[in-house]
């Protein structure tokens, strides 16, 4: 059985995570109904985080090495004294930006009480025995991924990356790790497209981002576990969540020149809808 769960978790989280459709969201969703109010996980969530961290990379390895082409260029620019962020090429200068949204998450380190930081703060409203919020958004979600559907109806080819759109995708990147049922992926990707960015480049700076995130958080959930997995399982877990992740994030990549990124809209709407309904239903009762 163990093994089994290990199989659908791994499926489940790396469908949720690179569809727009938030993994924390639905893991509220499944903690509350659960009466596990808080964001304790297993050992094998983090492995699973490793795992699709490791299909990712192996799907875009191609993005990842030129990103540190750019980087040992930049390095020898530096050390050569031929460094030049002005002139610098549309290939650099997107390197230099997938490492704002990180700058911005220093602040998570910001102390909060009896919460520790501010990011344990926020991602205690996740968990606080109420659906609201997460329906609230689901919602916000649907909305972003709909405007995002509408902008590439117009056939635009968009436009490479500027310092204010990366800021304003900084914070939402910012918002939507700690906040459940906020996407990462919709967050980064419809945020951009919205911002008359070219949809490839948006996804590009959601596959440099995510990598990153999920191999330090799974690391974390793994020190910070409450229960543990045997090695064959956790195996499973890992190689599972590494194969559905390379295909996964290949055709989200391949339907975003489709209309179908507007079932996605619908989905979080539906699922919003419900789940809000259910929050309010929760204040009455308790």
């Amino acid at each position: 059985m163990s093994i089994i769960t290990a199989i659908f978790q791994a499926i489940g989280q790396a469908l949720t995570f690179i569809f727009p459709i938030s993994e924390s969201g639905h893991s509220a969703i499944f903690h509350d109904f659960s009466s596990r109010y808080s964001d304790s996980c297993s050992e094998l969530t983090g492995l699973i985080h490793i795992g699709i961290a490791i299909g990712i990379l192996a799907a875009f390895y191609k993005v990842f090495i030129s990103l540190f082409m750019e980087f040992v260029n930049t390095c020898k620019d530096v050390w050569y004294k031929n460094f030049n962020i002005k002139t610098a090429k549309n290939s650099r200068k997107f390197m230099y930006y997938t490492v704002i949204p990180y700058v911005f998450m220093l602040f998570y380190l910001i102390p909060a009480g009896k919460k520790g930081n501010l990011y344990q703060l926020l991602k205690s409203f996740s968990y606080d025995g109420n659906l609201l919020l997460e329906g609230i958004c689901f919602l916000f979600t649907g909305l972003i991924i709909l405007l995002a559907f509408f902008t590439l109806q117009k056939k635009q080819k968009g436009t490479q990356l500027s310092l204010p759109i990366v800021l304003i995708l900084s914070v939402a990147v910012f918002l939507s790790i700690p906040i459940a049922g906020l996407s990462l992926s919709a967050m980064i990707i419809a945020v951009a497209i919205i911002s008359k960015v070219n949809k490839n480049i948006a996804y590009r700076f959601f596959i440099i981002i995510s990598v990153p995130v999920l191999i330090v958080g799974g690391i974390i959930e793994i020190v910070n576990c409450v229960t543990y997995v045997n090695i064959i399982t956790g195996i499973v877990g890992v190689v599972i969540a590494g194969a559905a992740s390379f295909f996964i994030s290949k055709f989200f990549k391949a339907i975003l020149n489709d209309s179908y990124i507007k079932y996605f809209s619908y989905y979080n709407f539906a699922v919003g809808a419900i789940i809000a309904v259910t929050g309010i239903a929760e204040i009455f009762i308790k």
